[in-house]
């Protein structure tokens, strides 16, 4: 690869780091996982002893050469007389025509060099994994099918430089942070993505030990863990088998996505716009954002999707909307007609998701005929929808620590729901429910019974009016409430000066207990959000009040449990 680029890399560790979740100091909140070590950010930029300082000169892969002076019989050569200003302005355009004409060329090969030149390419630069427990893939590239994704943490084959730069540690062996499954439709014209949260509670398969849990090669009997550590104690195969033993979905084919070449696709892309709805100012990984909209390059761009500690409310689904929002944000940069038209940019970042990859060998010899077939997706075909929890922060005790650890507890009923919604090809986002034949407006009768309790709603806050900090203070004080909140990041609109209520048709008994926890609240029905419920949160915003729900539901009728928490790139994107 390009040493300047591995340069870059090697010193751009100042302002930019991981704040990922294993970043946990003296004061981070207590969690017993004995793993939890190898996750740790390396805060701090003195280098490890023996590494030395940094010699000026060129860089390979990522470490600095020295300088030698090359002298011939009559001694060092002399700079020669500057180049007149025609000159040189004729070096610089005669400079510009090669590259332009090298990048021209490399595009025409791709792009109309025949299919077969293309798909020799992609699947020669493809480095590719064979991963037992794959669906049959029968009818590949056709057909619906779904895919594991796992962003890993592999720091085999970087320098020094670029681990201390991303703060990966120096940890011999890999990890998974990342996981989620991606459901292509039939057609192809759809894609769904369910991200699974790291420390998701799941029961592990037997395996064999790779070493990590004992003797390699001791037989290991089927036990409850965390997602996470499938991978590190069997790398793709258990991931593989732990998932569908968890979610009952058929896997078709595995992804791999190395973290630091994450770093290069970003860096092709010229950067990528996030939102964040508080200054964010990370003293373990020295991560520095404003409130509000920000351009992240690569480095930057990895501290801000593996954060969990130091941003929001700490958790790991916060974390997992920002790595939503940073895929919207990430697929719109490189669909846009900035990154399509130039040659030189689509190129560059072509090449950099190839050398990130690995891929089962069947979807690497069918990527090209995909990614045809799949090239009018856009921001409003790709949906996200979050596993429904029925406790995201449970305490277990578990057979590798004496002490109780952080999980993330699945709503086993409704998460079994979406899944069958996977099985089935059908879309994630649920149907809105259908009105009854005397339909409740919660704006005319504001004094009727409630009939939805707090715990049974989802919602989601925005920021309407700019304030720094003002979503994330609203949510909280919902949360307090029993509400299911997810703070949008970000500015959605300014001047808002009425704090809003929108929700999506069958969610008007809903939207009317939010009201009556909202003094001076406005409720609008938007049809398009089908069975979402949102605050725009406005100048007015004034606090909460405790609401009572006598009876909680309806007579003879359960109280409705929350949707599936879904929404598509488009919405995710940076207001």
């Amino acid at each position: 690869m390009d040493s300047r680029q591995d340069d870059v890399f090697g010193r751009r560790a100042a302002g930019m780091a991981d704040g990922h979740d294993s970043g946990r100091g003296a004061t981070d909140p207590p969690d017993g996982d004995p793993l939890e070590r190898y996750f740790r950010p390396r805060p701090g930029g003195r280098a490890p002893a023996g590494d030395g300082d940094d010699i000026e000169g060129v860089t390979i892969e990522g470490m600095p050469a020295p300088r030698v002076p090359v002298e011939g019989p009559r001694g060092p050569r002399r700079p020669g007389r500057g180049l007149s200003p025609r000159a040189a302005m004729s070096a610089r355009r005669q400079k510009r025509f090669l590259t332009l004409t090298g990048a021209a060329s490399v595009f025409v090969l791709l792009t109309s060099g025949g299919a077969w030149a293309f798909q020799n390419y992609v699947t020669g630069m493809l480095d590719k994994v064979s991963v037992n427990g794959l669906g049959r893939g029968k009818d590949a590239p056709k057909g619906a099918m779904t895919i594991l994704v796992a962003g890993v943490d592999r720091r085999d084959g970087l320098t020094r430089e670029q681990q201390r730069a991303a703060k990966l540690g120096h940890q011999p062996g890999e990890r998974s942070d990342t996981m989620m499954l991606v459901h292509v439709s039939r057609d192809h014209d759809k894609v769904s993505i369910v991200n699974l949260p790291r420390d998701s509670y799941v029961t592990i398969p037997a395996h064999k030990s790779n070493g990590s849990e004992g003797a390699k090669g001791a037989q290991i009997p089927s036990r409850p863990g965390k997602l996470t550590w499938a991978y590190q104690f069997g790398g793709p195969d258990l991931t593989v088998n732990t998932i569908k033993r968890a979610t009952g979905v058929s896997i078709d084919h595995y992804v791999e996505v190395n973290f630091y070449g994450f770093v290069r696709m970003v860096d092709a892309l010229g950067g990528v716009d996030v939102c964040t709805e508080q200054a964010v100012n990370d003293p373990k990984s020295g991560l520095q954002l404003p409130p509000g909209k920000s351009h992240v390059d690569g480095l930057k761009a990895l501290a801000y999707s593996r954060a969990r500690y130091t941003l929001a409310d700490g958790s790991d689904l916060g974390r997992i909307d920002r790595q939503q929002q940073f895929m919207a944000s990430m697929m719109k940069q490189a669909l846009s007609t900035k990154t399509l038209g130039d040659p030189v940019k689509s190129t560059k970042f072509l090449n950099a998701a190839l050398k990130s990859l690995r891929v089962d060998p069947k979807l690497a010899d069918n990527l090209p005929k995909l990614a045809d077939q799949m090239k009018n997706l856009s921001t409003d075909n790709l949906t996200f929808a979050k596993i429904p929890l029925s406790n995201p922060g449970a305490n277990v005790v578990m057979w590798n620590a004496p002490t109780a650890q952080s999980v993330v507890q699945w709503d086993e009923g409704r998460a079994r729901d979406l899944f069958t919604r996977i099985r089935r090809d059908q879309a994630v986002a649920e149907e809105p429910e259908k009105p009854s034949a005397k339909p409740t407006n919660p704006a005319e009768k504001p004094g009727d019974q409630l009939t939805v309790r707090p715990e049974n709603i989802s919602v989601r806050v925005l920021n309407a009016i700019g304030t720094p900090g003002l979503a994330t203070k609203a949510g909280g004080q919902l949360r307090r409430l029993g509400f299911g909140v997810t703070v949008v990041p970000g500015v959605a609109r300014r001047g808002l000066q009425t704090t809003q209520i929108q929700y999506g048709p069958g969610k008007a008994d809903s939207a009317k207990t939010l009201a009556a926890a909202i003094p001076g609240a406005r409720l609008k029905e938007i049809p398009s959000l089908g069975t979402r419920v949102q605050v725009l949160v406005g100048a007015n915003w004034d606090g909460t009040r405790r609401v009572e729900v006598k009876g909680g539901s309806p007579t003879g009728t359960q109280s409705p449990k929350p949707g599936i928490e879904t929404g598509t790139a488009t919405q995710k994107l940076c207001g």
